[in-house]
């Protein structure tokens, strides 16, 4: 039996993060299974419940209340009521963007996972960070990079964003300094030809024709554009569609669609559930993913794992999280892009960057993930 209780600190609920909801929904579960003592602390609602959207205009302050002060003096009481009964715990941060809150814990206590320095970067005025801050937004993260800074035990998801980070001075502490990577945040697999053929009845949404995939969103460093540029310079070598998966495709994508023509081999499928974004992974082409900035890369190991050829950026982290298992191309150059894909006309070549990436996939399991997290509260709690 373990001494000592993990405390999961989450993310605001109006904020709506998908991705760190599922990190710390996984690792809770691992926690669970392996018959560890936990909580789950989130931050309060209070005045978020009057207002839409949390992320812009008025809703953002709303809930910088809520965040900011209300939580604050709901985490300094439940801490103050550890130390009075002298419960002893680890308190894991489980998305760096909340540690506005280190200064509540005991810094000897305390694991953050940073995610990426995203945010951070291009609040300082690093341009390769593709992520514009407001004027709030660069003090909040001159202080959310402040705390990072403190004597406290980090975990980071790629050696890459581990990387980005001391280069920005912040090398004091290297020795409480780890790299865990991501585990699959779902159930992704291989489907068999009974199911595929059952799922595609299911969903009129899926394409009628054979498709390129990308998953993400609009934002400028998923770097859509390049998408549709690349299905352009194709031209005639493939006829088939430029599958986008999540976010619906915003004016300007759309635009240079129409201006290049090939809006008739555009489709989109707007917020897939689970079931059918693995339907899609396992039936594509090939997932392309030529993002600018990333802190780790999950849809490269969820394509992976449903034995889908991956080409992505050749930028950093990305190269690190494919390894072998995928095709390196530039991310500003589409006809690069374009010429990777072709590649995979080679059956032979095809083959064997699937069965490479699914190796290569097999490494980024929760249980590696949720074993690593232990092993480093361990550490923290002797």
């Amino acid at each position: 039996m373990n001494n000592f209780k993990v405390i999961l600190i989450g993310n605001y609920a109006c904020d709506k993060q998908v991705s760190m909801n599922s990190f710390l929904n996984i690792l809770a579960l691992g926690l669970k299974k392996e018959g560890f003592e936990f909580e789950i602390w989130k931050p309060i609602v209070c005045f978020g419940y009057f207002v839409k959207n949390t992320n812009k205009g008025i809703g953002k302050w709303f809930g910088y209340l809520d965040k900011y002060v209300i939580t604050t003096i709901y985490f300094f009481i439940k801490v103050l009521i550890h130390k009075l009964t002298q419960v002893n715990c680890v308190y894991h941060i489980c998305d760096h963007s909340n540690s506005i809150y280190i200064s509540l814990f005991p810094l000897n206590k305390i694991l953050v996972t940073c995610h990426d320095v995203l945010a951070i970067r291009g609040a300082l005025g690093f341009k390769d960070a593709y992520c514009e801050a407001s004027g709030f937004g660069k003090i909040l993260q001159q202080f959310i990079l402040k705390n990072l800074r403190k004597n406290i035990s980090i975990a980071f998801v790629s050696k890459n964003t581990k990387n980005q980070f001391i280069a920005l001075g912040t090398n004091h502490f290297q020795n409480k300094y780890q790299v865990i990577y991501n585990g699959l945040n779902a159930d992704f697999k291989k489907l068999e030809i009974e199911e595929v053929n059952k799922l595609i009845q299911k969903y009129s949404s899926f394409p009628t024709q054979k498709y390129i995939l990308h998953v993400g969103s609009n934002l400028t460093r998923k770097n859509r554009v390049l998408l549709v540029k690349m299905i352009y310079e194709l031209k005639d070598n493939y006829d088939g569609l430029l599958c986008f998966a999540g976010q619906k495709p915003d004016n300007h994508l759309l635009q240079l669609a129409s201006d290049l023509k090939v809006n008739d081999r555009i489709c989109f499928i707007q917020n897939p559930n689970h079931e059918l974004l693995n339907l899609l992974y396992n039936q594509c082409d090939a997932f392309i993913f030529p993002s600018l900035s990333e802190g780790f890369g999950w849809p490269i190991i969820e394509a992976q794992t449903c034995g889908t050829p991956v080409i992505c950026s050749n930028i950093e982290p990305l190269p690190e999280i494919g390894e072998n298992g995928v095709i390196t191309a530039n991310p500003f150059n589409e006809v690069d892009f374009a010429k990777s894909f072709l590649l995979l006309n080679d059956t032979l070549f095809r083959d064997n960057l699937i069965q490479k990436g699914i190796e290569n996939a097999q490494k980024y399991t929760t249980q590696k993930m949720v074993n690593n997290y232990i092993n480093f509260y361990k550490t923290i709690n002797q």
